[in-house]
C-alpha cells in the first residue's frame, strides 16, 4: 500500500479482496459469499466506481446487524414463464443474487432469442455494469432498470425534500476483444455512494449535486448524512437535504420510471406511499436480455458497433488534452491504471473498513496491519 500525490492510499486489489473476505466470513457468510462480495466491491473500484466499491464495506456489515441483509440465502424461482423470469432474492447479498438473476436471463435468451427476468428484494446489487458485462460476456445486450425501495434520497425535479431513490440504469452491448460497450449511471446527478466517499474526504461532488430543505443547491455532504465523526458509518437518513435527479425535468422523468419498472414491475416494490415506513434497503430488478446473433448477423452488428465507435470517437476533442469516449472506455482506463497501481481510497474509508475488521476480530488483522505500516 502506497501513498499517491494527493494522499489517497493506493491498495492492491489482491489486498482489498482478502481482507474483505475475512469480514464477511466473520459475519457468518460462506467463503463463496464473502469472496463474491470482496471481489465485486473491489470491482467496482477497479473500474472508477468508488461509490459502489470497499467504502459500502462497513454499511453491509451494519445492515447484516440490522437485520436488512441476510448471509448464504439463496434466490427462489417464483415466476417460470418459457422468456419471462422472476426470482426473489429474499434479502440476501445482491452480489450473489445478481448473478443468479442474470445467468437465468442468460439460459432463457439463449433458448428463446429474447428473455426479461424480474428481481425483487435484492440487497444492494453494486454496480450495476457488472451484470451487463456478464450478459456481453455471453453475447447478449441486455438492460437493466434498477430501483431502491427503502432509500429516499433523490428530489424530483423543482422538489426539495427525498421522493426518489438513485435507481440506476445499466445498458450492455458485446464487443469481440470483450471490451464491452457499457453504460452505467444512476438516475440521480451522482450515486449515494459519491456522496459518502466525499464525506469521508474522497472526490468532491459536482456543482448542484445536492439540495437543501430550503432549496438551496450544494455540495455539502451535511445535507445529507448531517453532522457526524470520522468513526461513524453515514446514515442518509440522519440528513434533511437531498441528491438532485440528473438532467432537470429529462432525468427526473427516468428516475421515476426506474421506480415503477424496477420497483413495481418485479414485485420488489416502491418507495413512498404503502411502503412508507419500510426502513430496510432492498433493490428490484427489471432485465431484458437479446441475443444478437438470434436478432441479425453477429458479423454485421459487430462491423456496425466498431464503425460507429470508431465514429464518436474521431470527433475533435473540446479539451485538447482529453480523448472522446464512449460508454465504458473510461472504466476500460481505469481498470488498466488500478490493476496496476492499486485502488486509490481516501485514508478514513480504509480506516473505517480496518475498524469494522478489528470490531469483528478478524484473524489476520495483524498481519494487514504491519502490511499497512
Amino acid at each position: 500500500m502506497v501513498k499517491s500525490k494527493n494522499s489517497e492510499i493506493r491498495i492492491k486489489v489482491s489486498y482489498a479482496i482478502e481482507l474483505i473476505t475475512e469480514i464477511f466470513q466473520a459475519k457468518s457468510c460462506s467463503i463463496y459469499e464473502a469472496k463474491t462480495i470482496a471481489e465485486r466491491l473491489s470491482g467496482s473500484n477497479l473500474k472508477g466506481h468508488d461509490s459502489h466499491g470497499i467504502a459500502r464495506v462497513p454499511r453491509y456489515v451494519e445492515w447484516i446487524e440490522k437485520g436488512w441483509v441476510f448471509p448464504n440465502l439463496k434466490p427462489e424461482l417464483i415466476v417460470d414463464a418459457g422468456a419471462m423470469a422472476c426470482l426473489d432474492a429474499k434479502q440476501g447479498f445482491g452480489q450473489v443474487a445478481g448473478e443468479y438473476a442474470v445467468d437465468e436471463g442468460i439460459s432463457r435468451a439463449h433458448e428463446h432469442g429474447i428473455s426479461v427476468v424480474g428481481l425483487r428484494n435484492s440487497g444492494h446489487l453494486g454496480r450495476i455494469g457488472d451484470w451487463a458485462e456478464r450478459a456481453a460476456d455471453a453475447g447478449l445486450v441486455s438492460f437493466h432498470f434498477v430501483n431502491v425501495r427503502g432509500s429516499l434520497l433523490v428530489a424530483p425535479f423543482g422538489g426539495t425534500d427525498r421522493r426518489g431513490s438513485t435507481s440506476p440504469l445499466a445498458i450492455g452491448v458485446p464487443n469481440t476483444d470483450n471490451n464491452h460497450i457499457i453504460l452505467d449511471m444512476a438516475t440521480s446527478t451522482v450515486a449515494e455512494g459519491k456522496v459518502m466517499v466525499a464525506q469521508k474526504g474522497g472526490k468532491i461532488l459536482p456543482h448542484g449535486a445536492l439540495i437543501d430543505h430550503a432549496g438551496n443547491l450544494t455540495i455539502n455532504p451535511e445535507v445529507m448524512y448531517g453532522k457526524i465523526s470520522d468513526k461513524e458509518v453515514p446514515d442518509p437518513n440522519n440528513g434533511t437535504g437531498a441528491i438532485t435527479a440528473f438532467g432537470l425535468h429529462k432525468g427526473s422523468g427516468i428516475n421515476f420510471m426506474m421506480e415503477i419498472l424496477g420497483g413495481a414491475l418485479t414485485g420488489s416494490g416502491v418507495n413512498g406511499g404503502i411502503h412508507k415506513d419500510k426502513q430496510n434497503v432492498q433493490n428490484g430488478m427489471l432485465s431484458i436480455y437479446i441475443s444478437v446473433e438470434k436478432m441479425v448477423d453477429l458479423d454485421c452488428f459487430t462491423k456496425e458497433v466498431k464503425s460507429y465507435a470508431d465514429f464518436v470517437r474521431a470527433s475533435p476533442p473540446a479539451n485538447q488534452n482529453e480523448k472522446v469516449m464512449i460508454p465504458g472506455d473510461k472504466e476500460i482506463l481505469t481498470n488498466e491504471d488500478r490493476m496496476k497501481n492499486g485502488l486509490p481510497v481516501a485514508p478514513l474509508v480504509w480506516e473505517n473498513i480496518r475498524q469494522t475488521a478489528e470490531k469483528l476480530n478478524v484473524p489476520n488483522l495483524q498481519r494487514f496491519q504491519e502490511a499497512i505500516n
